[in-house]
C-alpha cells in the first residue's frame, strides 16, 4: 500500500509525462475550417513517440559509452557526495544555528514555488515562441520538460533505493531504510527532488542560451532552490548536491545529444491536412 507522499512523488513524474503524452493526442483531434496543404517535415504521433523514446534511452544508456574523462569525472563526484555525506551532519547543525528569519521566508517561498516556477518557465519559454516564432525557445522549451521528467524519474528510483532519513528525524547522516515499501515518513531524503528539479531547468537553458548572465540567473535559482532545503532542515548538504549532479548531468546530456547529431528537431503545432478534414499535429524539422 503507498503513502500519500508515494503517490505525490509518483503524480508529479505522471502530471509532467502527461504534458509530453498530450502533443500526441493533439494529433488525432479534428477541427473543422479552411483546409492547407500537408506541410514538409511533419511527422505522425509514432514519429513524436520515436523522438521522444530516443531521448529517453540515449539519456538512460549513456553511461555505458562514458569516455575515460566522463569515468573520472563521475567518480570525482561520487567521491566528492560521500565527503559531503561524512559532512553533513555538522554541516546540518551549522546551518540550523545559522537561520534567521530572513532565511525562513525565503527558503519557504522557495520551496513552496520552485516546481510551479518550472512549470511557468516551461510553459513561457513555449508562449514564447509561439508570439515570437522563435522556434528555439519553442525546442527549449521542450528540452526542459523532457529534462525535468527524465530527472524525476531517475531521482525518484535512486531515492527508493538508498531510503536515506532526512535531517529533521534526527537518526543520524547514516540511516537508510532502502527499498522499503511504504517508506517511512521520515525517509526519501537522498537526493533531494527540488534540487533535481532546479537544475534539470537550469542546466537546459544555459545550454541553450551559454551567456554569463543566462547562466548566473539560471544556475543561481537552482542554487538558491537547494540551499533552502538544507535550510528548511529537509534535506543534507550532500543531497542537494547529488540532485544537482543528476538535473545537470539530464539536461547538459538531451542538449548535448541534439547538437551533436545536428538533429534538435523543431517542434511546433500546425493544421495538417489529412483529406478528410484538418487535423492539429506536430511539425518536426528535421
Amino acid at each position: 500500500m503507498m503513502t500519500k507522499r508515494t503517490m505525490a512523488g509518483i503524480g508529479k513524474i505522471r502530471s509532467k509525462g502527461g504534458i509530453l503524452l498530450l502533443v500526441v493526442g493533439l494529433m488525432f483531434l479534428p477541427t473543422s475550417g479552411k483546409a492547407k496543404p500537408k506541410p514538409n517535415g511533419v511527422e505522425s504521433a509514432d514519429g513524436l513517440i520515436k523522438y521522444l523514446y530516443n531521448d529517453t534511452k540515449h539519456v538512460l544508456i549513456s553511461p555505458c559509452h562514458w569516455k575515460h574523462d566522463d569515468i573520472v569525472l563521475f567518480s570525482a563526484l561520487s567521491i566528492g557526495t560521500f565527503e559531503l555525506m561524512l559532512m553533513d551532519k555538522d554541516l546540518q547543525e551549522a546551518a540550523q544555528r545559522n537561520r534567521t528569519i530572513d532565511t525562513d521566508r525565503v527558503s519557504r517561498w522557495t520551496s513552496r514555488y520552485t516546481r510551479r516556477i518550472t512549470n511557468f518557465t516551461i510553459g513561457g519559454l513555449y508562449l514564447s515562441g509561439l508570439v515570437l516564432k522563435d522556434r528555439k525557445l519553442k525546442e527549449t522549451a521542450l528540452l526542459c520538460l523532457e529534462s525535468v521528467v527524465l530527472s524525476e524519474g531517475i531521482t525518484l528510483g535512486i531515492k527508493y533505493a538508498v531510503g536515506r532519513a532526512r535531517p529533521f528525524a534526527d537518526k543520524g547522516a547514516f540511516h537508510f531504510d532502502s527499498f522499503r515499501f511504504p517508506p517511512p515518513s521520515y525517509s526519501l531524503s537522498f537526493p533531494s527532488g527540488h534540487a533535481t528539479d532546479a537544475f534539470a531547468l537550469s542546466s537546459v537553458i544555459a545550454e541553450q542560451y551559454p551567456s554569463w548572465m543566462v547562466r548566473l540567473i539560471s544556475y543561481g535559482f537552482a542554487v538558491l532552490v537547494s540551499l533552502s532545503r538544507v535550510n528548511n532542515n529537509v534535506h543534507f548538504v550532500s543531497d542537494v548536491f547529488w540532485g544537482g549532479v543528476v538535473g545537470t548531468s539530464v539536461g547538459r546530456c538531451l542538449v548535448k545529444f541534439h547538437n551533436k547529431e545536428n538533429s534538435i528537431r523543431h517542434c511546433e503545432v500546425v493544421s495538417i491536412w489529412e483529406g478528410d478534414g484538418i487535423r492539429w499535429g506536430i511539425m518536426i524539422w528535421l
